[in-house]
C-alpha cells in the first residue's frame, strides 16, 4: 500500500513534468515581430540573393518569395518557449504557417546558436506516412540552410 503523502508527492512531480513538456512547445500568434528585431533582414539559400526562394523578415512580418509568389505572412506563431525550460541561446522558433492541427515548417533562426543562420525544417508535413509538403513548403525546406544577404 502506498502512504498517502508519498502518492500525493508523485502526483504532483508527474503533474508538474507534464506541465514543463507542454511548455516547450507552446507557440503564440503575434502581429508584429518586434523584439525579434535581431532576424530582421533578407535570407537566401547559403546567403546567395541571386538564388530563391528568399525569405525577408521585417516588423510587419515574414514575406516568402518562392517559384515567382510572393506571400507575406503578418501573424506567424513565435515559439518564444521551444527549447529546453533552462534555455538561455539565440536561437528563435517561428510557426509561419498553420494547418487544422499542427504546423508545416518551423523555421529556426540563429539555428545552432549562429547568428544570421536560418534552417527551415518540415513539421506536421512531408514526414514518411504524412501529408506531403506542398510545393512552397518543400522549395522552402529545400532552400535550406538560408543566411542573411550580404
Amino acid at each position: 500500500m502506498t502512504h498517502p503523502i508519498r502518492k500525493y508527492l508523485l502526483t504532483v512531480l508527474a503533474s508538474g513534468l507534464a506541465m514543463m513538456s507542454a511548455t516547450t512547445a507552446m507557440a503564440v500568434e503575434v502581429t508584429s515581430l518586434a523584439g525579434l528585431e535581431d532576424i530582421f533582414g533578407r535570407y537566401a539559400p547559403a546567403g546567395d540573393c541571386k538564388r530563391q526562394p528568399q525569405i525577408q523578415v521585417e516588423l510587419k512580418g515574414l514575406t516568402f518569395e518562392v517559384g515567382g509568389a510572393t506571400e507575406t505572412v503578418t501573424n506567424p506563431e513565435y515559439a518564444a518557449a521551444y527549447g529546453p525550460h533552462d534555455y538561455t541561446g539565440i536561437s528563435k522558433w517561428i510557426f509561419p504557417f498553420r494547418l487544422a492541427d499542427g504546423y508545416s515548417i518551423l523555421m529556426t533562426f540563429n539555428a545552432n546558436e549562429e547568428k544570421g543562420v536560418l534552417h527551415i525544417d518540415a513539421q506536421d508535413e512531408g514526414w514518411k506516412g504524412g501529408p506531403p509538403l506542398s510545393p512552397r513548403n518543400k522549395a522552402l525546406v529545400d532552400g535550406s540552410p538560408y543566411a542573411r544577404c550580404q
